[in-house]
């Protein structure tokens, strides 16, 4: 199963890509957690639900004009899918060309981002974590 995951964070990652929001939200399941670790001012740290993925896709969207993610590996891990990427921002207001590498590993369960639930720290740090 763990192929057709692969599969589908590279769906996610089109979506993303192609300002499909509302496809990217999609991949969500209703009760998932998506936590920004570099929100915008004024932005939550964490939206829950697809109404508040995509209400932070939005925002995401006034803030940069351009914001895309590059991936150049996905690397499989059964439930859990690593996507090795280099995101690329343009700030809307001056024109800012910033990029940053990083690795987000996403959990799936039947081709969704799963409802968040409490890891072994202790803490529910969301289906996808940034290292």
């Amino acid at each position: 199963m763990s192929r057709e995951n692969v599969d589908v964070v590279r769906e996610m990652n089109a979506a993303f890509n192609a300002g499909a929001y509302d496809t990217f939200a999609e991949f969500f399941h209703p009760d998932a957690e998506f936590v920004d670790h570099l929100p915008l001012p004024e932005m939550p740290a964490s939206a829950r639900g697809r109404e508040e993925v995509r209400a932070t896709m939005d925002a995401w969207r006034e803030g940069f004009s351009g914001f895309q993610a590059h991936v150049a590996e996905y690397v499989d891990l059964g439930d859990f899918v690593v996507a090795v990427t280099r995101w690329r921002f343009v700030s809307a207001d001056r024109g800012v060309d910033t990029s940053w590498k990083g690795a987000e590993a996403w959990q799936l369960r039947h081709d969704r981002v799963p409802p968040t639930e409490v890891s072994e720290r202790g803490d529910n740090s969301g289906s996808a974590l940034r290292f």
